[in-house]
């Protein structure tokens, strides 16, 4: 490692700022000004720019804070200090000041190669340590930002340390969209077969009006245990933690019952305990609990739950909720189908998983030089 060099982030930064005023300046609007802007909660949230909301400035401002090919923005405050974002193209966009824009000299190093140093458990242990201000609003300066130390192997080294890297990143970007990809194609098969089909509907007199009470049995959650494991532990905003004990198991829909979550929906398909914020939904017939699953969806619960304050979806009022109820061979088709693609997207996200364990590992071996590569 005699031609890596010990240096700090400063030192291979062209510019770091802060963005615009996110009240006077780049205030989010309600229309569509052609101009998105880039808040901390869409780096935390890791939204899609199409989820941005729209923003309108001065001409001069957007030139000055538009986002540009190979930008990495930091939060600077906040519960979420120190998230970044890499920006792979020109975007018509902007930033406001709760984010950092670092801006890498890339005669010195390959922005993405910095950008993996700030992904680094490293780089958060660094964060904590820098994060002034009180604990509920923690805040960082550039300055303190910059003093954040790094190896930096030679630039031909560091594009293939980046390549490496990307590669992973890409691979697990491309599973997400997939399962994204089914998840819609899902809803929209849904929708076709057994909402936007009255045609349809009125002439198959196998078709019913019942209650939900008719397909579906429901069950209470219980208090969580304190035991530790591997099981999933379900409230109602999904996985609570882990235990090593299960009160449920096989095709579940878990709904949370109580305060904002309520209405929230769930799927899984093993050894599971149910919190005493949520409730078990089984199918009747467990061939059509992808019907079910999805007609839930179609329902907006959270609208039909008791109480304003303190919101509550009771198996007296899912039980009643009035449905139309399809033919037994046109559900279990549709339960085929979604076997299928759940399959799919459980395969998706083994490799996931693996992928990400393997991208985690090898990170920070590779930015310290115990791993080296070739070029």
């Amino acid at each position: 490692m005699k031609d890596w060099k010990e240096c700090k982030l400063g030192d291979v930064v062209e510019s770091a700022n802060t963005g615009l005023d996110a009240i006077k300046r780049a205030p989010i609007v309600e229309y569509d000004t052609g101009i998105k802007c880039l808040r901390i909660q869409d780096v935390s949230q890791s939204k899609k720019y199409n989820d941005w909301g729209f923003t309108k400035i001065e001409e001069r401002n957007f030139n000055k804070f538009q986002l540009k090919k190979n930008d990495i923005f930091i939060a600077r405050t906040g519960a979420s200090i120190g998230v970044n974002k890499f920006v792979k193209e020109d975007t018509n966009a902007v930033f406001n000041n709760g984010l950092i824009r670092v801006r890498v000299n890339v005669n010195l190093s390959d922005p993405k190669y910095i950008f993996y140093n700030v992904c680094s458990k490293y780089y958060r242990e660094y964060i904590e340590s820098i994060s002034g201000g009180t604990s509920t609003q923690p805040n960082m300066q550039i300055n303190a930002l910059l003093r954040f130390e790094i190896f930096l192997p030679p630039l031909p080294e560091q594009r293939v340390i980046a390549a490496i890297l990307s590669s992973l990143d890409d691979k697990i970007d491309l599973l997400h969209r997939q399962n994204k990809t089914l998840e819609a194609m899902a809803e929209t098969l849904f929708r076709q077969w057994f909402v936007n089909n009255d045609e349809l509907r009125m002439q198959n007199d196998e078709w019913k009006i019942g209650k939900l009470g008719d397909i579906a049995t429901f069950y209470n959650g219980k208090s969580r245990p304190t035991e530790f494991g591997t099981i999933p532990i379900y409230g109602g905003n999904g996985i609570l933690g882990y235990t090593n004990i299960s009160n449920y198991s096989g095709k579940s829909i878990i709904i949370g019952r109580v305060g904002a979550y309520c209405g929230s929906l769930y799927f899984e398909n093993k050894d599971i305990w149910i919190s005493d914020n949520a409730l078990l939904v089984k199918a009747n017939n467990e061939k059509q609990t992808f019907f079910l699953l999805y007609l839930l969806k179609s329902l907006e619960l959270n609208s039909m739950a008791e109480g304003s304050s303190h919101p509550l979806l009771t198996q007296t009022l899912l039980k009643s909720i009035d449905i139309s109820i399809p033919p037994d061979k046109q559900i279990e088709l549709f339960d085929n189908q979604l076997n299928l693609w759940t399959n799919k997207i459980d395969a998706n996200n083994k490799q996931i998983r693996t992928l990400e364990k393997l991208r985690d590992n090898l990170l920070p071996k590779l930015m310290s030089g115990e791993v080296r590569v070739a070029v």
